[in-house]
């Protein structure tokens, strides 16, 4: 697969309330992933998925002209690729990105471009709001993903926590914060413990995590600094679990944290061995054509053209940006990673969220219903 910007052209049907066809003027649609960096498996899962999806559009007479940019796993190339593929490409909608300082500056430059987005996987609470009425999401938000995480803890009888934060990430904060209230509201204690992205030496953060003695641990941030630092962790850590977010939610996990004897939880949208008969049949598509189990962001990219596909079949101009936006405003699709609504005022599905342990590989541990 070339990285960087992928143009395929494909043939055009843009199923809109009974429009003409129109092969020669097909749906331009952009999407920013990493697909380097330090979190390029995010970017390589979210389009392997979507290649998938696109297959089976294809085979209901249904394409888009799709543009892939690269952001490089950096804020700053994320803005710029979204202008480029908004000023140069002429892009009617973007998909992406994962990371939420990432899919936040995208956010914002459509926004001033009037352009809809939809990110597969940004959980940040704010995003949307600050991404004005385009902006749209098809997972659920750090506000549901850090009370699954500190009810679990709590329900496994842990009350003294420490949460490793990453500094540098709106995400991590985030999700930090909401960890925080959900635990002490339950009864736990919690302090905080902070590294950031880029990082490779973690001692003093060990250390400063080990002399407080925690029953559970929460690791808040992406699984490139997680994996190493459980690793160089070692002793000093054994026997105390760790509960992370869906930032270690990546196939590279595993290799990372090499061969640790500690229980890693984590919270996520999908989980491939999960006893779903539609999940189980996408893993195995996945698997026969990229070689590897699927992780989240595969069965979010996904569903997120399909969802962007729903929407264009029910709007009057998918052109029309307000028009479009409005249509995916209104989703309310069953896809692999759960049943989306996004009919709330923030545009936000409430999802079932599923616990995956580290044994191996990521394994299907409990699912977790949807707030109410």
């Amino acid at each position: 697969m070339k990285l960087g910007s992928l143009l395929v052209g494909l043939v055009l049907l843009t199923g809109c309330g009974g429009d003409k066809e129109s092969p020669s003027a097909p749906l331009k649609v952009g999407a920013i992933f990493p697909m380097t960096g330090n979190t390029a498996t995010y970017g390589e899962e979210s389009w392997n998925g979507i290649q998938l999806a696109w297959d089976d559009l294809k085979a209901q007479g249904i394409h888009f002209d799709l543009k892939l940019k690269d952001e490089k796993s950096e804020s700053q190339t994320a803005n710029i690729q979204t202008k480029t593929l908004i000023e140069n490409d002429g892009v009617n909608v973007i998909l992406g990105s994962v990371a939420s300082s990432n899919t936040l500056q995208i956010m914002l430059a459509a926004k001033e471009a009037g352009i809809p987005v939809i990110t597969p996987a940004s959980t940040n609470d704010t995003l949307t709001e600050q991404g004005g009425p385009l902006a749209s999401r098809i997972c659920f938000n750090d506000s549901f993903q850090g009370a699954v995480l500190a009810n679990f803890a709590l329900n496994e009888g842990w009350r003294k926590g420490v949460a490793v934060v990453d500094k540098a990430q709106v995400y991590s904060t985030g999700l930090a914060e909401n960890i925080r209230k959900a635990f002490e509201a339950g009864g736990g204690t919690i302090s905080f413990e902070y590294y950031s992205s880029g990082d490779t030496d973690f001692a003093n953060t060990i250390q400063n995590v080990a002399n407080q003695k925690p029953q559970v641990i929460f690791f808040s941030g992406y699984y490139p600094e997680g994996g190493p630092m459980i690793r160089q962790a070692g002793e000093k850590w054994k026997g105390v679990p760790l509960v992370a977010g869906d930032g270690f939610d990546s196939p590279e996990l595993p290799k990372l944290v090499g061969d640790t004897s500690a229980d890693i939880f984590l919270s996520s949208h999908f989980a491939a061995d999960a006893p779903d008969p539609k999940v189980q049949e996408f893993a195995k598509r996945y698997e026969e054509r990229f070689g590897q189990p699927p992780g989240a962001m595969a069965g979010l990219g996904y569903d997120v053209l399909l969802v962007l596909a729903d929407a264009v079949k029910r709007c009057k101009d998918p052109r029309d940006p307000e028009e479009l936006g409005k249509a995916i405003a209104a989703t309310k699709y069953k896809g692999i990673t759960g049943y989306m609504d996004l009919s709330t005022p923030d545009r936000t599905p409430r999802k079932d969220a599923v616990i995956v342990k580290v044994e191996g590989g990521l394994k299907f541990y409990r699912a977790v219903p949807a707030a109410k």
